[in-house]
């Protein structure tokens, strides 16, 4: 049953009782046929005043239902709108290939948010924003833990994603939240390539440790992953050669999972610093 609904039932029910009241007060008390009709008026009025209220709530809730965009803020609202006015130009005025693939992958995201209002699995555009996202929610205390493939110096030094993601794990680190990386290396010679991110990074308080790819045997379950726990929110790379698309998950047990192939894979590695790790270098 609906507010609205509930709200004249009890008008009615209360209704009924007044006037009966009434009528009984004007025996008592000997009211006048016009003092009666005033009181009766009244509620009358009182009622009326009542649908007005319901009426508004209903339309309040029509333009929300018919204009979404109006429960966001106004920075947010045009964004939205400037969205639509360009899908819509878009679509009416463009049949190029470049356009139509555009269109295909805008027309993808409903998908994308109902599968994230069901904590269902959904496919992200970029490993960065993603990673980026995860790791600013984190609050003190809480871990991110990280097997990586950005073995390139590149990855992280090369453009403003790269600097910007690799700043925030710096903040995030020094806030205390518990970092850790583990990076994937494919032979020996790649550790001269990826020392100086891994000392900048154990400066800057992460715990930085590496494996090589062929002494994980099948502990390996993707080509890179990051969990938070608390979060319980992963991020998945499938592919080795692409830091484009990654896999979203806050499935329970995909996550359980992960950080217990984490620790298989951290004990398989080799802390930065360590004397194995002098013995490699």
């Amino acid at each position: 049953m609906s507010k609205a609904m509930f709200l004249r039932i009890f008008i009615g029910l209360f209704g009924i009782v007044f006037i009966m009241l009434t009528f009984w007060l004007s025996v008592y008390f000997h009211l006048t046929t016009s003092t009666k009709l005033v009181i009766i008026l009244a509620f009358a009025l009182s009622t009326f005043f009542a649908e007005v209220i319901i009426a508004i709530d209903n339309l309040e809730k029509r333009l929300k239902n018919a204009f979404p965009s109006l429960e966001l803020s106004l920075k947010d609202q045009i964004a939205v709108n400037e969205t639509i006015k360009l899908y819509n130009k878009l679509k009416r005025g463009h049949t190029g290939i470049s356009t139509r693939i555009a269109l295909a992958d805008f027309e993808k995201i409903h998908h994308v948010l109902c599968q994230a209002e069901k904590g269902g699995d959904f496919v992200f555009h970029d490993i960065y924003s993603a990673s980026m996202i995860l790791l600013a929610a984190l609050e003190p205390g809480q871990s991110f833990k990280v097997v990586s493939n950005l073995t390139k110096r590149f990855y992280w030094k090369s453009g403003k994603d790269m600097s910007e993601h690799a700043k925030l794990n710096y903040r995030q680190a020094k806030r205390g939240i518990h970092i850790e990386r583990i990076f994937i290396l494919n032979k020996k010679e790649e550790l001269s390539e990826i020392k100086e991110i891994m000392e900048e990074q154990e400066e800057n308080n992460i715990d930085v440790s590496y494996a090589f790819r062929g002494d994980l045997d099948k502990m390996l379950p993707y080509a890179s992953f990051a969990i938070s726990e608390e979060q319980t929110t992963g991020i998945i790379s499938h592919r080795e050669d692409s830091l484009g698309k990654v896999t979203i998950t806050s499935n329970n047990e995909v996550i359980t999972d992960l950080a217990s192939k984490f620790d298989d894979i951290k004990r398989q590695s080799i802390k930065f610093g360590s004397g194995i790790h002098q013995a490699n270098t």
